[in-house]
């Protein structure tokens, strides 16, 4: 790679070389060879030189070469007529104007293709840049990847995870100039009020916190205090949308959703911050809109409502090959996932585990089998009972066995 971009700079001075020796050239020949028209001969050389090199449109170079050649061809014939050394002086002339063309166009194109090289790498480089050059903190892109992180973490050690997002109020009235101002001087509060060796500062459309070990009230608390010192600080105002995990969420995706609502609400209103818990519960479950009313799976409850809510939810589900929906009947505990999880894996055909989200006492993941048709298998859930199946919507509900023998007791 080094030698690539070596001889591609060697061959710009090579170009450049060769094009001022080439202008030497031109004006020896003008001056002996093409005296009447040697001025006209040398101003348009350099014509060509600078449409060529300026790049102004497409093609400038040969719509320069071909300029020059009529007006030097036409002058020429107006001076010497038609005469022998009309033709002599004219075809010194497009030889010159011919070859300073393809010496330009060489360069040029050289020019280009190491610009758009370095266009590329600069893409990449800024792609790999975690933190944000206006604020310093961490960009979007990489704050998504350590929430999940997070989730994972807490879910493994049963700790809180509480996402926090920002937004200014009427933030389309702003300037972007505004806007740049604002958020600077709200990251300067944010990086002087967090333990910067735990938390997790972001900035994307928004900007806002990640909390790992924090519980909502905790964030709450930060939250406020955050909010206050923005009033003190900046001429906007500043709303905030909260959600934890696991309380509210305890995926990725669910959890930005729900923050994302949470700040809606609040920039919609009077409140400087809104947590997911406060909203009305005929929000959002989970990614689809689903009523409260609507909370069960088929087989669980009226066939009529929990029909058209199972089918709603599977056919907003995108599944690849051989996976399938499972909803976990009885599941009421977050320290529950750790276990559930590891009981999943305990077979053989489970390659991956994925949590979707909580629908009343159901959990919904979905999972990755190695088995093509799963569904007739005798027992593909070792220590769960399943209780219903669906081919067409790659569907289970399962129970843990021991409810399920504490039912049929009943």
């Amino acid at each position: 790679m080094k030698n690539q971009s070596e001889l591609k700079t060697l061959k710009l001075y090579i170009y450049i070389i060769l094009l001022a020796v080439w202008g030497m050239v031109c004006v020896f020949l003008f001056m002996n060879y093409t005296a009447e028209l040697s001025i006209l001969g040398m101003v348009l050389d350099i014509f060509i030189i600078i449409l060529s090199l300026t790049r102004l449109f497409k093609h400038s170079s040969w719509v320069s070469l071909l300029i020059s050649v009529l007006l030097y061809v036409g002058m020429g014939y107006s001076i010497l007529n038609n005469s022998q050394e009309f033709l002599i002086t004219s075809g010194i002339g497009l030889g010159v104007f011919l070859i300073t063309t393809i010496i330009c166009q060489l360069y040029s194109t050289q020019v280009q293709k190491t610009v758009e090289k370095y266009s590329r790498l600069q893409q990449v480089i800024d792609s790999l840049i975690i933190y944000d050059q206006n604020t310093s903190l961490m960009r979007w892109k990489f704050a998504r990847q350590a929430l999940n992180t997070e989730i994972l973490r807490g879910r493994r050690y049963q700790n809180d995870v509480t996402f926090v997002l920002f937004d200014v109020r009427n933030k389309e009235q702003f300037p972007e100039d505004d806007i740049h101002r604002i958020y600077r001087t709200a990251a300067e509060i944010i990086q002087s009020s967090i333990r910067t060796d735990i938390d997790i500062g972001f900035i994307g459309d928004e900007f806002g916190l990640i909390l790992p070990e924090t519980s909502l009230s905790g964030a709450q608390v930060l939250t406020e205090r955050l909010i206050k010192h923005f009033s003190r600080k900046v001429d906007a105002y500043i709303a905030a949308g909260i959600c934890n995990f696991p309380e509210d969420a305890i995926s990725p995706e669910n959890m930005i959703d729900r923050a994302e609502e949470a700040l809606r609400a609040a920039l919609n209103s009077d409140q400087t911050m809104v947590s997911y818990q406060t909203l009305d519960k005929k929000a959002v479950v989970s990614d689809y809109a689903i009523e409260d009313e609507f909370t069960q799976p088929i087989g669980l409850g009226d066939e009529r409502d929990s029909h058209q809510d199972y089918v709603t939810i599977l056919e907003n589900i995108d599944l690849g090959e051989n996976e399938w929906v499972i909803w976990i009947e009885g599941f009421n505990q977050m320290s529950d996932l750790i276990e559930i999880e590891k009981s999943l894996r305990t077979s053989n055909h489970v390659e991956n585990v994925e949590f979707l989200f909580l629908q009343a006492n159901h959990l919904v993941i979905k999972i990755y089998s190695n088995i093509e048709n799963l569904s007739d298998e005798s027992e593909p859930f070792p220590g769960w009972q399943v209780k219903k199946t669906n081919l067409a919507n790659h569907y289970f509900l399962i129970a843990a066995e021991e409810e399920s023998d504490k039912d049929n007791d009943a």
